[in-house]
């Protein structure tokens, strides 16, 4: 049965209003969740949810098999897996364990992460890479081997291509599509060290489960 304007209009005040409580429950306890989180809050969460990482793993390898032969199909899947690496595999499980409520957890952390701006929560995202491993130059300025520049500004060129191909129908090059694969492997990299701190690791299924793994790493 269609709903009508009513239900539609009390549905979009209610994501609203969770919308605005998610955003100043971030700003209330950034700070704490920088220098308070707890290790059992991850973990609980990675055991919880043991396949949030798998579609963007996926699309990782789909970016490496198109990189030559089709340089935009292949930035645009890596470009989406470090979206989801960022925002689903890292940020949703710290701003999930800021709420008390389990009933609510999962809806407002949903809300919050699909919001635009992620460089927000840029400080958020690294500070709690570097409470679990090591980072040569230190969190904000961290860059993978071989680049000149911060990962996250590459992840911002990136982005900038990615909008250009969805907003104004450009291509890209292959050296894009190239770059674009590599920083995703970065932020990949950097999760699966922070899963394995935790007690972790990516099964051939790219699963999470408890434990050390008993095979290499599939890239």
């Amino acid at each position: 049965m269609p709903r009508d304007y009513y239900e539609l209009e009390q549905e979009a005040a209610y994501d609203e209003f969770v919308s605005s409580l998610a955003d100043e429950l971030y700003e209330e306890h950034r700070d704490q969740a920088i220098e308070e989180f707890v290790t059992e809050r991850l973990q609980s969460y990675y055991h919880s949810n043991p396949l949030i990482a798998v579609k963007a793993i996926n699309f990782l390898n789909l970016s490496a098999e198109r990189i030559s032969i089709d340089p935009t199909a292949s930035l645009l899947y890596s470009a989406i897996s470090t979206e989801v690496i960022l925002k689903s595999v890292i940020l949703k499980p710290i701003v999930s364990g800021l709420v008390h409520s389990e009933s609510v957890a999962e809806h407002i952390s949903s809300l919050l992460i699909k919001q635009t701006g992620i460089d927000r929560f840029k400080e958020l995202i690294f500070q709690i890479l570097e409470d679990y491993i090591s980072l040569p130059g230190g969190a904000v300025n961290y860059r993978r081997q071989g680049s000149n520049i911060s990962l996250w500004a590459e992840r911002a060129k990136i982005q900038s291509i990615r909008n250009n191909i969805a907003h104004q129908a450009s291509t890209c090059s292959v050296q894009d599509a190239e770059l674009s694969h590599q920083v995703a492997l970065a932020f990949y990299e950097l999760t699966e060290k922070l899963i394995n701190s935790l007690g972790f690791h990516f099964d051939n299924e790219r699963k999470i489960l408890g434990g050390q793994p008993n095979q290499e790493s599939f890239f």
